[in-house]
């Protein structure tokens, strides 16, 4: 699964980056210029985008590969193969097809043109987003520690699965007649006391739960005890305990805790590495207020995704891992996206306060935004309401980390870079926000 989810991640930044390409083109095309010209500018204006998008992305998927272990390096290695891949099926095979087409005359009419435009006679939106940052940027992390704070009153041994606890970890299927009885025994503790009692393990070490499929209506029963107890037993025990309700095993997990623990270390010590890496790269190629703003919108994407998980009632384990790396890739990339339009912004010497800057980055973005988030949402859509109950907690995971890193991009990361500066311009843009011709700034 956490493979799995590194080839998600590769299709979300492929299709983000043929979108960067095309909106560059629209733009162009806007501008007065010929399809043929534009195509050429676009692809020019969106490669230094892409590359810093995916750099990123890569400086972590690396660190991954040679610091993470078990399903961690499993999402470095698709992760990076990905990266390679789209980033040249993006800027050299659909340049390669795009100029075919052209020089085929297939296109280059004035309504292969006009089929270009999502919005052809609509000018650029004028949303004022960093208006609402200050209490946006609040609103986040009160909702953060209400979330952690309702799991850290559970106790671990409710929010931790078997994958960094230790244990087995059962999911079964069962008949949905005995759905009622079944979840008034658990509710009850009949079920647990009862399995605790014929097995022999302390009742307190053993979680009985049940899962409801949110498309589907189905019901699951999620079982997790001690690595060191007998596990035969315990199958057959469950067995007998609710007749009619013919158990089936849908998945089984079983991890010793010093194996959970060595994941566990190496997953931190490899994230926080990569955040390293990412931190170092951005301020190299930004400034070093775009870098931190950059770190602590990931740390808000992650924390943020993990407040919902708990508010939810879910258990942490190994794919959720998987899940939350997805989420610091998707939500760098899309960052480093607004970053780089704010940087171009500054350096063509837009008028106005730097606040209009970034907005006006925001909205010449936000086409973009809605194509490349409102995609990744469909999948991952797909995946929580029909992928059934194995694969429920990473997709939700995946799904509010989508809809969080969107969010954060404009009230965390401009919100911190423009609290930074005190509302002024940032350096790089010194000795052309001061000119007041546009063209002889960009000259």
């Amino acid at each position: 699964l956490p493979g799995i989810a590194g080839v998600v991640l590769t299709i979300g930044m492929a299709v983000d980056a043929n979108v960067l390409i095309y909106e560059r083109i629209r733009e162009e095309l806007n501008s007065g210029k010929s399809l043929k010209g534009a195509i050429s500018s676009g692809y020019d204006k969106a490669f230094g985008t892409i590359f810093d998008a995916n750099i990123t992305t890569m400086i972590a998927s690396l660190i991954l590969i040679y610091m993470g272990k078990g399903p961690v390096k499993g999402f470095g290695y698709t992760l990076t193969i990905g990266i390679i891949t789209s980033m040249f099926t993006a800027l050299v095979a659909t340049r390669v097809v795009m100029d075919f087409l052209l020089n085929a005359g297939i296109i280059g009419s004035d309504n292969s043109k006009r089929a270009m435009h999502l919005r052809p006679t609509a000018g650029l939106p004028k949303f004022d987003f960093l208006k609402y940052a200050t209490p946006a940027f609040i609103g986040s992390w009160i909702l953060i520690i209400i979330g952690f704070g309702f799991g850290s009153s559970k106790g671990s041994s409710q929010m931790l699965g078997v994958d960094f606890e230790g244990g087995n970890s059962y999911l079964y299927t069962f008949n949905q007649d005995a759905a009622d009885k079944l979840g008034e025994q658990i509710d009850n503790e009949e079920f647990r006391n009862n399995l605790a009692s014929e097995t022999g393990i302390d009742e307190q070490q053993i979680q009985v739960s049940i899962q409801t499929d949110q498309d589907s209506g189905e019901q699951s029963l999620r079982l997790s005890f001690p690595s060191d107890a007998n596990a035969t037993k315990v199958e057959e025990t469950v067995d007998k305990l609710q007749p009619g309700a013919e158990f089936k095993i849908a998945q089984k997990d079983k991890v010793g805790p010093i194996v959970s623990g060595e994941i566990t270390k190496a997953a931190f010590i490899a994230v926080g590495l990569a955040l390293f890496g990412i931190l170092i790269y951005v301020a190299f190629r930004y400034e070093f207020s775009f870098a931190i703003a950059a770190v602590i919108a990931i740390l808000h994407d992650v924390l943020m995704t993990g407040g919902w998980f708990f508010l939810t009632g879910r258990e942490l384990n190994a794919p959720i891992v998987a899940a939350a790396l997805t989420i610091i890739g998707f939500s760098i990339n899309d960052t480093i996206v607004i970053f780089d339009r704010i940087r171009e912004n500054l350096k063509m010497g837009t008028r106005g306060s730097f606040a209009d800057v970034m907005n006006k980055a925001l909205n010449q973005t936000l086409s973009r935004t809605i194509i490349t988030s409102g995609t990744t949402i469909i999948s991952t859509g797909a995946l929580f309401f029909f992928g059934g109950p194995v694969i429920n907690d990473f997709a939700f995971t995946f799904l509010v980390g989508v809809i969080t890193g969107t969010y954060s991009s404009i009230y965390i990361a401009c919100a911190i870079v423009l609290w930074w500066h005190k509302g002024k311009r940032p350096e790089l843009s010194v000795g052309i926000s001061e000119t007041k011709d546009p063209v002889e700034a960009t000259t």
